[in-house]
This record gives structure tokens, C-alpha cells and sequence, in this order.
């Protein structure tokens, strides 16, 4: 937004003293950049630093070509919490691997370190981690010990650190606004907070089972001390009496003096959230004591683990723990669903994971990708990534998808859905249907099964959407006439993304059937009336051509609607790229198409600088897609010093283009540009050359004739044309995980034929950005998925660095969203259209 504010100020002045060379873009696709135009070097800086978060005062990390980014993994992989440690570590082996490059450089998280589960092993590891001064940051560690003494460490030096499994409330917050003891800034975790998991086994044990009377003992360590104290104090405010609170050591295995003076108190209940091997011994041991024969025992995620369940004294015990019933959620930022993690476990590892925190940490190790790709860019051949701006990144993240359910972090670093859940564990020779046999659920406020988090105030109404309907959006594009060849190349776009995306929060999402914008006003407007009659709609893609957008953006708009183009490029739908709003500009009006300023200011530095014509011509056919780029053409080229020796238009109906063509050499132009669609267009390439003076004019045109069937005609050779830049490669889109090589070899399977016209990412990358929107503005409430319409458009509007096929997106004030970047093909062969679009000549990336 920013960039391309000051490009447009920049560009201006370069215009009016005619300097601009050929603009030369990066080589990688992934990467969107400030580019100084030169004629041989393209020197990218990702739009210098504007876009990336951060102010530089933790320090810049530079990887340089050929290197890694640096994360490490800090968990419990050796002793008797392995069980723990070992699947938090392949959570966060599997999601690098899953998140693949950032901006074109490969990340590793190098050797997995081992926390001990200890103090001294969290110390010693964190000693490790700072002393390399490559590393960002850490997804660990295991255990709430261990991050006590690594997290001062990680905090001193810049870092970050993401627990999938910590769970000590000493380490966030009390959750009443204050730090607790333990907070360092950098900490976060995606494990629930112990507030919560005391909260939740006081209201089972007094609510549930009736029980007015319990005990609890700690081992002493930051989590099993937090978490029986958080029980005991929400036992207590429940009205229940807490007999016995007490500690062991780790190492001892003679519990009966301690388990005789709890006895003493009578309790009904015995709660010890403890680890192996204590946690075997006081099972064991409980029920051969005097006034325990009776008691209920209770633990906690410390032994909800398939060793423990299968040992007999594990029988007729109640276990609180995280929420573990992920289903088939994905994970924003990979595409990756739980389920398919588990199948994948299995087969790389022989057995499930041995413990409930292997989702957590594979969404902690996405957040931390996805913070870091936030705050980094490209700057020559080297990566850059601003330290402060990856925790910048980290305390904003709200209402992020993973296979835990909806993330948000607080002040204090807590990010995790927080509910939890009590299962009944009956048979210790099936550990497995212990671990699913949930008997209770808790899940408090602020928890994704609320409406706590999501954006929006209501402002534009809530949309209800009940159990066993779907979220509805629409395709809005002109699949059928001549203009058919752009727009369902788009539609086909959408219908792939949703299905790619998946459901929201549990919900389908349906495109319904495609709607037909019909490339005019007129059917702009009739589907618009057809669209904002339905109260369930939620946002369109579309429409394909800008002059059905003109029309259709202010129902669309007045009803509280959000529209997204993947192929409007009139600058009057946004703005004038200097702050102001053009003619037709609508709020909740966005696209990932670029502006045709760029594409105009494109079109004329080739032909003036690389072609060396100073005299040009330009016919539009009055649509606001041909008249705006005609113009921004006409604007550029004479600020470079050009001639517009004509600009005149003709009818989408006409045939004869003679008097037109006639008129237009008059002027004796060097070049002439019509950025206009067939059928006119194919008139007009045919019968210019027999013109006397246009005998030998270079005929221009872009986007709108950037197809397949255009190129197919005589006519069409020695043309050039401009358009977006579509080298996509294997860009990835980050909300589904699908990479642009992937959706064409899907497209050509599908329907036979590459797709006709340029915008199809374009297209895919709008419809996930309305999911996105979507996700981050809905609630669960009862059975019932709520959407808030302003929230939609909040979302949109904070967009920023989401990659998509097409690059990086960033939403400026106005709904530009698009890359910007151009490119201008030369076609020489009718025979090979597919060789024509591939034979770009010249780059423009501002």
C-alpha cells in the first residue's frame, strides 16, 4: 500500500524528465519488489524494506544465497518424556517440510535439541541456540520446566520460542491482565493455558461426578505445581474443599508416607498431574492405603499417553488434557489437514503419536514460518529478516486456521483454543479408546467455540449459517460470449480454491452455480441484483471485465457485500494510485488484478525506451477497462516525451474499423495501441495494415487479446502485447497449499486445455482471501456458524505479504491488491500461441 503510493510519486517525476529505462523484474516469482529500472540488471529489494514488519531494534538476520533460513526444534526426546518430546519434534519436522522455501529460500530446523524435560536441559540447550546467531527461533520446549530457564535466554537474544506443550500458566499470565512470573517477551505457545485445565477437571470432579471433597500432589516442577494449584483454587471457588496439597520428588518411587498423609484429609478425589515414572507409582500404590481404597484418581496430559494407559492401575481413571478431536482441520499456512498428519505419522513412524501435543506444535512451527516470512525481504541475493518484526508478527496473529482449531495470541503469548476435554479410561489393553472416550468438555470464553476474537462489530449485519448448510459465496464472471475465454478460466479458479480451502470452522463453503457477468454493464448489474437478493451470500469473485464491475460493485457494495476481481484492471474501480479514490471506486470493492496505471505506464516506457517510437495512437471501445488503460498509456507516454497523434474509439458491435483506422493515420503514429477484446479487436489488427500510413505501424495491444484464440489468427503476428506477469512457477498459495504448477496440470486434466487467459491465479488467490476474510470474521455459536459482514471486510483490508500464486498480496486503501508486476510478450507465430504468451520481452516491476 505504502509502495506503491511512493512508487507512483517516483514515478511521476521519472515520467516527466523521460529517465525511465526498462524496468527489470526479479527473477523469482515469489518475490515482489522495488526494482531500479536499468537495461541489464534487475536488483530487487522486495520493495525495499516498506512492506516487511519490524523496526530493526532486535536486530536483522542476513541469509545469504545458497544458505537456510535457521529454526530449531527444543523438545523432550530422550528419558521417560520422550513420549512427549518425540511427536512435538516430528510436528515440527513435518510442517517445515510442508511449508516449504520462504521467499525462495529453503528453511531447516537443523539437529532436533533435547530440553530434558528439565530446568538444567532447557538452560543448557537455550546456551546452544543463542550462541548461533543465525537461528530466529525455537518451537519448544516440551516441558514447562525447561522453558522457565530457556526462555530468559531466547528472550535476551531477539529470539522467539513457540511451545506446542507447555502448559504452566507461570509462564503467560494469570489471565487477569498481569504477567506471571515466568513471562518473557518472545514467549508464545499454542498450548493451552493450565488456568483453564484446573478449571475445567474442578468443574468434571465437583459438577460432574459430584465429588465435594479432593486432594492434589505436584512433583514440584513449573507445570505439575501450576496445574494442581489452578485445580485446587477452581475446586475451592466451586464450593469444594481442597484436604491435601502436597509435592514428590521425580525420582521417587515409595509414595506411600505421602499418599498416608494425604489420606488423613478423607479426600473423594486425587488429582496428580504428573509425569512417568512418579505418576505409575502413586497410581499403583493409592488404593493400598487407608482411606484412599475408595478414592478417585485423577491426572492430567503429563501421563495421557499410551505407556501409562497401558499399565492396569491406568483403569477407572479420569484424565483432563487438550482438545485432540481435530478431524480433518487444515492448517492455513501448508494446506495440510490432521488427518492426513496422522496417516503420515504412521507410515514414517509405525505408531501414532505417543502424546495429545503433536498438533499444537506443528501449528506453532507454521506461526513461526509464517512470522518470519512477515517480517523478511529479499535484498540483493540475500534473505533479511528483521528480529522485532517476527514477534510483531507473532502478537498479531488472530483467528489463524490449524489442526488445533482457531488461533489467537493475547498479550502474554497464549494462542491456544484452550479447550479441553475429560476422557474415562476403562482397559489398559486398549489404550487408544481411552484416549477417545471424552466423558466431558470445556470450553471457556475466548475459545473458538465463541464469538470472542473474531473481527467485526456488526455494523453491516451477521449472516447465520445453520448446522448442515454451507457458507455461500458466488463466482460473478462472463462465462459465456465472446469474452467467455477470460472469464471461465476465473470461474474455473474459484471452484478450485474452494474446494482446495475446505470447510470453515467446520462448515462447506459452496460457490453455488457460476454467474454471468456477460463483459457489460447490463449484466453486471442484473447478476448483482440476483446476488444481493440472497440475505446468505457472503462475497463474490468477480466480475472478469471492469465495465460489468461498474455496475455490479455498488448493489454488491450497499448491501454490505465484499467483491474481489481476479481480472478488473480500470484504475476508475480503486484509485489514482496518489491517495485519491477514482469514479467508480466502492468500499468492500478489491482485486488481486493489477491497476492499469502499471499497465499503461508499462506499455509506454517499452515503446518509447525499448522500441525508441515517439508517436503513438490509441482506440479504446469506450468499456472502462480500454478507455482507462488507453488513457494511462496516452498519460505515460507523453510524460515520457512521446506524441499521441490520436485517440479515438470505436463500438464493441463495429466490423469496419476503416474511417476509424482512417482517422488514426492521419496522425502518422509510429505505434498503435488497442487494448480492447475480440471480435473488435480481430478487426482491427486485420485491416490496419491496409490503411495507407499505417502500412508499417506497430500494432499494440494487451490483456483483453492475451489469449489463445487471438494468437491463433494471422493477424495477431509481430503484435506486441502487455499483462500481467504470470511466471508463476511453483508459487504456493499459503491458505491451501496448492502451487500454481500443481492447478494448471489439474486444469489440463480436468477440462483438456490449458487455461485461455492470463487471470486464473489471479482468481484462485481472490477466492482464498474471501475464505480467509471469511474464517477470521465467523464464530461458532450452538450448532450455528456466524459471519460478521464488517468483519469481512477487515480482514481484507489488513491483508498484508499473503502469498499467493501470483506473489505477495498486500491490500492498499483503495482494494488494490495485485503485484503489479508486467510484462509485455512478443508474438511471432500463429501456429504457437503457448510460444507467443511465453515470449516476454520486457519486464516492469514497481
Amino acid at each position: 500500500m505504502i509502495s506503491s503510493k511512493k512508487f507512483l510519486a517516483l514515478l511521476g517525476i521519472l515520467l516527466s524528465f523521460a529517465l525511465i529505462a526498462a524496468a527489470c523484474g526479479s527473477d523469482s516469482s515469489d518475490e515482489e519488489g522495488t526494482v531500479e529500472p536499468t537495461e541489464t540488471t534487475a536488483e530487487t529489494t522486495d520493495e525495499g524494506t516498506a512492506d516487511h514488519l519490524g523496526d530493526g531494534s532486535l536486530g536483522v538476520v542476513t541469509v545469504e544465497a545458497g544458505e537456510a533460513v535457521q529454526i530449531r526444534s527444543l523438545n523432550a526426546i530422550t528419558g521417560d518424556v520422550a513420549f512427549l518430546g518425540l511427536p512435538n519434534e516430528r510436528g515440527v519436522l513435518f510442517a517445515t517440510e510442508d511449508y516449504g522455501q520462504i521467499r525462495g529460500f529453503d528453511v531447516t530446523m537443523g539437529t532436533g535439541l533435547d530440553d530434558l524435560c528439565s530446568v538444567e536441559g532447557g538452560q543448557a540447550a537455550a546456551q546452544t541456540i543463542v550462541a548461533d546467531e543465525q537461528i530466529i527461533g525455537v518451537i519448544g520446549t516440551s516441558c514447562s520446566g525447561a522453558a522457565t530457564s530457556a526462555s530468559p535466554l531466547i528472550s535476551e537474544a531477539g529470539l522467539v520460542m513457540i511451545s506446542g506443550s507447555n502448559t504452566s500458566p507461570d509462564l503467560t499470565s494469570d489471565l487477569q491482565g498481569n504477567a506471571n512470573k515466568d513471562y518473557q517477551e518472545g514467549y508464545y505457545r499454542t498450548a493451552h493455558n493450565d488456568l483453564f485445565q484446573g478449571a475445567a477437571m474442578a468443574d468434571f470432579v465437583f459438577n460432574e461426578l459430584g465429588l465435594k471433597t479432593a486432594a492434589a500432589i505436584h512433583d514440584g516442577d513449573a507445570y505439575t505445581q501450576g496445574l494442581s494449584q489452578a485445580f485446587a483454587d477452581a475446586f475451592e471457588a466451586l464450593g469444594g474443599t481442597i484436604t491435601g496439597f502436597t509435592g514428590v520428588s521425580k525420582d521417587d518411587t515409595d509414595m506411600v508416607p505421602v499418599l498416608t498423609e494425604v489420606a488423613a484429609g478423607k479426600p473423594e478425589a486425587l488429582f496428580f498431574p504428573i509425569f512417568q515414572p512418579a505418576g505409575d507409582f502413586i497410581a499403583d500404590q493409592a488404593k493400598g492405603v487407608a482411606g484412599l481404597e475408595r478414592v478417585q484418581l485423577l491426572a492430567a496430559d503429563g501421563l495421557l499417553n499410551a505407556n501409562f494407559l497401558g499399565l492396569a492401575q491406568s483403569e477407572g481413571m479420569y484424565f483432563s488434557g487438550p482438545d485432540t478431536r481435530f478431524g480433518t482441520n487444515t492448517n492455513q499456512a501448508t494446506g495440510a489437514s490432521a488427518a492426513d498428519f496422522l496417516v503420515r505419522y504412521e507410515a514414517d513412524y509405525g505408531e501414532a503419536p505417543a502424546a495429545p501435543f503433536w498438533g499444537h506444535s506443528y501449528d506453532a512451527a507454521t506461526l513461526l514460518l509464517e512470522a518470519i516470512s512477515a517480517a523478511s525481504w529479499v535484498e540483493g541475493d540475500a534473505l533479511k529478516i528483521d528480529r522485532a518484526g517476527v514477534r510483531e508478527a507473532l502478537n498479531a496473529v488472530s483467528n489463524f486456521d490449524g489442526f488445533i482449531g482457531s488461533i489467537t495470541c493475547d498479550d502474554f503469548g497464549d494462542c491456544g483454543s484452550q479447550k479441553i476435554t475429560v476422557i474415562k479410561h476403562d482397559d489398559s489393553s486398549d489404550p487408544d479408546a481411552g484416549m477417545a472416550n471424552v466423558v466431558f468438555e470445556f470450553a471457556p470464553a475466548g475459545s473458538a467455540s465463541t464469538d470472542a476474537g473474531h473481527l467485526g462489530d456488526g455494523s453491516l449485519g451477521v449472516v447465520e449459517v445453520e448446522a448442515g448448510e454451507a457458507v455461500q459465496i458466488r463466482s460473478l464472471n462472463a462465462i459465456t460470449g465472446d469474452v467467455a475465454f477470460l472469464g471461465l478460466p476465473n470461474e474455473r479458479g474459484v471452484l478450485f480454491a474452494t474446494e482446495d480451502y475446505g470447510q470453515i470452522r467446520g462448515f462447506d463453503v459452496t460457490m453455488g452455480t457460476g454467474l454471468d457477468d456477460l463483459c457489460s454493464v447490463e449484466g453486471g448489474q442484473a447478476a448483482a441484483q440476483t446476488i444481493v437478493a440472497d440475505e446468505q451470500i457472503i462475497g463474490v469473485i468477480g466480475t472478469s471485465c471492469s465495465g460489468a464491475a461498474t455496475s455490479a460493485s455498488p448493489l454488491i457494495s450497499e448491501a454490505g457485500l465484499v467483491m474481489i476481481s481476479g481480472s478488473n484492471t480500470s484504475p476508475d474501480l480503486t484509485s489514482d494510485l496518489q491517495g485519491n479514490a477514482n469514479k467508480d471506486y466502492q468500499e468492500g470493492y478489491y482485486r488481486t488484478a493489477h491497476n492499469d496505471l502499471f499497465q499503461g505506464a508499462a506499455m509506454a516506457d517499452f515503446v518509447f525506451n525499448e522500441l525508441g517510437l515517439k508517436t503513438a495512437a490509441a482506440i479504446h471501445d469506450g468499456d472502462a477497462y480500454t478507455q482507462g488503460l488507453s488513457q494511462a498509456f496516452a498519460d505515460a507516454f507523453e510524460a515520457l516525451g512521446g506524441t499521441i497523434t490520436g485517440f479515438t474509439g470505436v463500438s464493441k458491435d463495429d466490423t469496419d474499423m476503416v474511417p476509424v483506422l482512417t482517422e488514426v493515420a492521419a496522425g502518422k503514429p509510429e505505434a498503435l495501441f488497442f487494448p480492447i477484446f475480440q471480435p473488435a479487436g480481430d478487426f482491427i489488427a486485420d485491416q490496419a495494415k491496409g490503411v495507407a500510413g499505417l502500412e508499417r505501424v506497430q500494432l499494440l495491444a494487451a490483456d483483453g487479446l492475451l489469449n489463445a484464440n487471438f494468437l491463433g489468427l494471422a493477424q495477431s503476428e509481430g503484435m506486441y502485447f502487455s499483462g500481467p506477469d504470470t511466471r508463476f512457477g511453483t508459487n504456493t498459495n499459503q491458505a491451501t497449499g496448492a502451487s500454481a504448477a500443481d492447478f494448471l496440470v489439474r486444469y489440463e486434466a480436468d477440462y483438456g486445455e490449458a487455461p485461455a487467459a492470463p487471470f486464473w491465479g489471479h482468481s484462485y488467490d481472490a477466492a482464498t482471501l474471501l475464505l480467509e476474510a471469511i474464517s477470521a470474521a465467523s464464530w461458532v455459536e450452538g450448532d450455528a456458524l456466524k459471519i460478521d459482514r464488517a468483519g469481512v471486510r477487515e480482514a481484507l483490508n489488513a491483508v498484508s505479504n499473503f502469498d499467493g500464486f501470483i506473489g505477495s498480496i498486500t491490500c492498499d486503501d483503495f482494494g488494490d491488491c495485485g503485484s503489479q508486476k508486467i510484462t509485455v510478450i512478443k508474438h511471432d507465430d500463429s501456429s504457437d500461441p503457448d510460444a507467443g504468451m511465453a515470449n516476454v520481452v520486457f519486464e516492469f516491476a514497481p
